[in-house]
């Protein structure tokens, strides 16, 4: 009995197609359509992600997914590609793997937002605290003083004199 990937492989050979044809056409990647028929099921992460790649290809191909998948079961007890006993936190991160991924989960869309409302009310209230201190001010309060001198002396008949006042 062949492999499930050489079943497959013949199944998409058959219908004349390339492997970037079922990458396609089942939205799968071309390297993942190319591992499983070569039987290299360690490229994916988990065993679920092969099964369900493998029911997608035979599907597409016309071919049983039910027995591809029991028996690509059968093929992954007997080779056991997935017993890695990678810790679950992965590997300790430096300082800028640490702000790199800080940075990375922060909702940009978000910040950005936030980032042009605060502007536009800051400059709003600045703009107001600007004209109510330009209308409560005086507009000749940096005006040096100054000294009114006529060119000629002026006649009684225009400007009294403050000793003849009445």
């Amino acid at each position: 009995m062949s492999s499930v990937g050489e079943q497959l492989a013949s199944a998409r050979q058959s219908k004349d197609w390339t492997a970037e044809d079922v990458a396609r056409l089942t939205k799968l990647r071309t390297d993942h359509v190319l591992a499983i028929e070569q039987g290299r099921y360690q490229v994916f992460s988990a065993p679920v992600y092969a099964r369900g790649s493998v029911k997608s290809y035979a599907k597409l191909v016309n071919l049983d997914p039910a027995a591809l998948v029991e028996q690509l079961n059968a093929e992954i007890k007997a080779e056991k590609p997935f017993e890695r006993g990678e810790p679950l936190q992965g590997a300790e991160r430096g300082f800028i793997e640490g702000i790199a991924y800080a940075l990375s989960r922060i909702p940009w869309k978000l910040v950005f937002i936030l980032i042009v409302i605060i502007s536009v009310l800051g400059g709003a209230l600045w703009g107001m605290d600007r004209y109510e201190a330009y209308k409560n001010s005086d507009p000749l309060q940096d005006l040096p003083t100054g000294f009114y001198q006529p060119e000629a002396a002026l006649s009684e008949e225009y400007l009294p004199e403050p000793s003849q006042m009445p």
